[in-house]
């Protein structure tokens, strides 16, 4: 560590060296992350995360808002050493690396954007790339060789079945993050490390026990706007079948959710066991639902637990109006919205045959739909400990 360099209080939330080594943690604040960082630190490993500030909000503050969900007056969950900046930055790099190259020795880099569309320049190519670039320099210069990598089910591109021994096979990608996604992971690949491990999660939905979720892209961001726009139509003006329509589908197809504990559970599995490690897993459904049976839970969780106009109110909207309106903002959508691979998961189901996916019905949908709306879309989470 170079002391000229860091202000006094910054010794505070660097620890001294000890026998035990600390698990480098990046994207702790996401919805994947954080469920790793809860499980870690839970489990009594010893975690520091890279964490960037916002304009209200400084690292710790950030991280404490989201440990704390999860708490109550009999249940604490420890706190990660806290590193703040950002991960395309290089100031707390060149400041910490010495520090990191004593007390680390594992990498699980979780960091991502979502986005679907941007310029080499833009998100998502900015975290996803440049971003790892920055993480794969600090491996370099701090010597890490063990490092699992959080990639996507979906570098499968437009392929109808993908094996997790494959990658690059010339497939076709639909947005940029997919594209983005597979050239992240074709680096990490070409690293040399001496153990990688690579997860391959689909659509990450909702917990199971209390309904959570951390973020509202994908099939919360259709549920938030058809939440949105029935507060302009009568109660029956629409339909799932208008809904699946807009979106540019017939209803059979599959679109592959995967509850957020369950990967987090499988996740901690494999990694907590080394024999499991130098290999890659889809944390994927065996069994996805269909969308007709997504868009039929949309519509009955619209139904029940949001505000249509009141019926003495009138002009009220049609279904028309709807169907333009829906289609319209969910244009950025349809990519993601097309029949997905059928992904072979054959090392991750001889890995942990012991936890299998939870089925996602009508029942589990339904719940998840329910938690989500009640919350405000995420501004109302009450949540106790499991």
């Amino acid at each position: 560590m170079n002391n000229s360099n860091r202000k006094r209080s910054d010794f505070h939330r660097l620890p001294q060296l000890d026998h035990s080594k600390y698990i480098f943690l990046t994207g702790s604040t996401g919805m994947l992350g954080s469920y790793f960082l809860r499980e870690l630190l839970a489990s009594g490993r010893k975690v520091v995360t890279l964490v960037r500030p916002t304009r209200k909000m400084k690292a710790r503050e950030r991280v404490d808002s989201i440990l704390s969900i999860w708490e109550n007056d009999s249940f604490h969950i420890l706190r990660p050493v806290i590193i703040e900046g950002d991960l395309t930055g290089q100031n707390w790099l060149e400041t910490d690396a010495q520090w990191i190259r004593e007390n680390v020795d594992t990498v699980i880099h979780s960091a991502a954007s979502l986005e679907f569309y941007g310029k080499r320049n833009e998100e998502p190519y900015r975290t996803n790339l440049e971003g790892l670039k920055t993480i794969l320099d600090l491996c370099q210069r701090a010597g890490i060789q063990k490092f699992h990598h959080i990639s996507t089910a979906y570098v499968a591109g437009s392929n109808p079945f993908f094996l997790e021994t494959q990658c690059d096979v010339g497939q076709k990608f639909r947005n940029d993050y997919e594209q983005s996604k597979i050239e992240a992971e074709k680096m990490v690949r070409n690293f040399g490390f001496r153990s990688l491990t690579v997860y391959r999660p689909s659509i990450v939905i909702g917990d199971t026990q209390n309904g959570y979720t951390a973020t509202l892209s994908g099939l919360y961001a259709a549920l938030k706007l058809v939440h949105t726009l029935v507060s302009q139509l009568s109660l029956g003006a629409t339909s799932a079948k208008c809904a699946i329509s807009a979106m540019g589908m017939k209803g059979p197809e599959v679109k592959n959710l995967v509850p957020v504990d369950w990967v987090a559970k499988v996740f901690m599995y494999i990694f907590t066991h080394e024999e499991l490690h130098g290999q890659t897993y889809h944390l994927t459904n065996p069994n996805p639902p269909q969308m007709n049976i997504i868009a039929k839970t949309i519509q009955e969780a619209v139904e029940h637990y949001s505000v249509f106009a009141p019926e003495n109110e009138q002009p009220p909207c049609d279904e028309n109006w709807f169907k333009m309106n829906f289609s319209g903002q969910m244009r950025l959508f349809r990519a993601y919205l097309q029949e997905d691979s059928h992904f072979d998961s054959s090392n991750t189901q001889k890995a942990v045959p012991h936890l299998p996916c939870p089925s996602v019905d009508h029942d589990l949908l339904m719940f998840l739909f329910q938690k989500i709306i009640e919350s405000r879309f995420g501004r109302n989470w009450n949540l106790n400990a499991h």
